[in-house]
């Protein structure tokens, strides 16, 4: 017993450290050749799991098999598998091996959940104040880079756009930052409502971070984040009955919307601007042109860049530089395109899966316990993630992806 605690408690410092590399986001990038990168976040997550494993090697099935998302995700890894042994003599061998890297990379973020499962609920009410201390420096950083660090245009010769004016804090892309702030508000509201059932003084310490993290979503001044943040406001107010919630965010939005309606000159936090939502049409125009070219299994799991290059959407050296040709800008067209018909299925009973379990466990858990809330939290955030990829690829961004299952991991209750 003594040496199976021993083990839990050196995983958890692991886990720990691996939070503290998250808030460097895309600041520190290994670059390996043709825009393919390796960040702390990445590393951190190799030698967590790679640990995990070894210390719970005797018992990985109970952990791992027994989880009713155990099926839809080997699914999902599979037919990822086969869509790239399938495309393997359309590319080169180099990009074929990127692409199996981001194959193993979410093979990798998955397993964080059932990292985060294995953990006891005393130490997953701990990771609850980790993400809160992770949150509130995101958010503190994209308050002074958004002072002092106005745009990117310095960096657009590595394939960054300039975002002038708009706050994106590590990620360096206003609107992933705009969506992680919304996970984050999201979070921090669940939090807020099991301290008052508690009631636990340091709510008084969080509402300042809310209130900060929700401002922090409207200087990004991404549409789609704003979009996402109703959604996911509307689905916590309707699990919470709580419908006030909703009420307030539309009156808070009606106002940002009248003050910021000054400066709608400036193109890039005019809220109405044109230029990128027609980028995003052809965006989707082109998945479009891909899709029916290779239908059923696509063009291979992360393949997309290459494909692109392939058909003539893009250039060679173009796309070497640029971040967005690694994917489209709605994560369903990417996973039809890289995956086909099938992979699409696939995918969709996968998220149809994780729902379910989120809902199923709000529905078991005691009123006002701490997996309760966390419950309404995913609902909400994986509600309004998947409204969100609609308009960028956030259900494959890294970041996105590791909190999302982290989450997950946390309301099972041990």
């Amino acid at each position: 017993m003594v040496e199976k605690r021993r083990k839990m408690d050196m995983i958890q410092w692991f886990f720990v450290i691996f939070l503290g590399t998250f808030s460097f986001g895309e600041l520190i990038r290994l670059s390996l050749g043709n825009n393919f990168f390796i960040k702390p976040v990445d590393i951190a997550s190799i030698v967590l799991v790679l640990i995990w494993i070894s210390k719970v090697f005797k018992s990985w099935k109970k952990i791992i098999l027994n989880d009713k998302l155990f099926i839809p995700i080997i699914l999902f890894i599979a037919i990822a598998f086969i869509s790239l042994v399938i495309n393997f003599k359309n590319f080169s061998f180099y990009e074929m091996l990127v692409a199996f890297s981001y194959f193993l990379r979410w093979i990798l973020y998955v397993t964080l959940f059932f990292v985060v499962k294995s953990f006891s609920s005393k130490f997953k009410e701990k990771i609850m104040y980790l993400l809160l201390a992770l949150g509130t420096i995101f958010v503190a950083l994209g308050f002074v880079q958004y002072f002092f660090y106005s745009n990117l245009r310095n960096l657009y010769y590595l394939g960054w756009d300039e975002h002038m004016y708009r706050l994106f804090s590590t990620f360096l892309d206003p609107n992933f930052a705009g969506a992680f702030f919304v996970l984050y508000s999201i979070f921090l509201l669940g939090i807020l409502l099991y301290f008052r059932e508690k009631n636990s003084k340091n709510i008084w310490l969080i509402m300042p971070i809310f209130a900060l993290s929700i401002v922090s979503i409207f200087l990004t001044y991404s549409r789609s984040g704003l979009i996402m943040f109703l959604t996911s406001i509307a689905i916590f107010s309707i699990l919470s009955k709580k419908i006030y919630l909703f009420l307030a965010v539309l009156l808070v939005l009606a106002v940002f919307v009248l003050i910021s309606s000054r400066s709608f000159n400036i193109e890039n936090i005019n809220l109405f601007r044109i230029a990128s939502a027609e980028a995003r049409i052809e965006s989707a125009k082109t998945a479009i042109q891909i899709i029916k070219k290779n239908m059923f299994f696509g063009v291979g799991f992360n393949t997309y860049r290459y494909a692109q290059i392939k058909y003539g959407f893009r250039s060679a050296s173009s796309s070497s530089t640029s971040h967005a040709d690694a994917g489209t800008d709605n994560s369903f067209l990417f996973v039809f395109a890289t995956m086909g018909i099938v992979g699409l299925i696939i995918y969709l009973n996968l998220i149809w899966n994780i729902l379910k379990k989120a809902y199923a466990n709000f529905k078991k858990q005691k009123a006002n316990s701490f997996q309760k809330y966390i419950s309404i939290v995913v609902l909400s955030s994986v509600g309004g993630i998947i409204v969100d990829s609609f308009f960028i690829n956030s259900l494959f961004y890294s970041f996105i992806v590791i909190w999302i299952w982290i989450l997950l991991g946390l309301i099972e209750n041990n």
